[in-house]
């Protein structure tokens, strides 16, 4: 499985090619990233190092920052 990734942010997001609305939220992810280094990766190379972004855009850890909500705050 691959993922789209932020090294900057330690972030990432599970494509699923043939799924529209995942598309979609790779393009939000990649809109709030667009100023940072962006890579596509194998998940098995970054799930261990990164934060995983669910769909609904929150983040799959206990301990959060704000970064990834308010860029999507100013996209909306």
């Amino acid at each position: 499985m691959r993922a789209r990734a932020c090294i900057k942010c330690k972030e990432y997001m599970i494509i699923h090619a043939n799924n529209p609305l995942n598309q979609t939220k790779i393009d939000n992810f990649e809109r709030i990233h667009h100023l940072h280094t962006l890579i596509t990766v194998d998940l098995e190379e970054i799930k261990d190092q990164y934060q995983l972004i669910n769909n609904n855009g929150s983040k799959n850890v206990s301990k959060e920052t704000n970064h990834s909500q308010d860029s999507l705050n100013k996209i909306y």
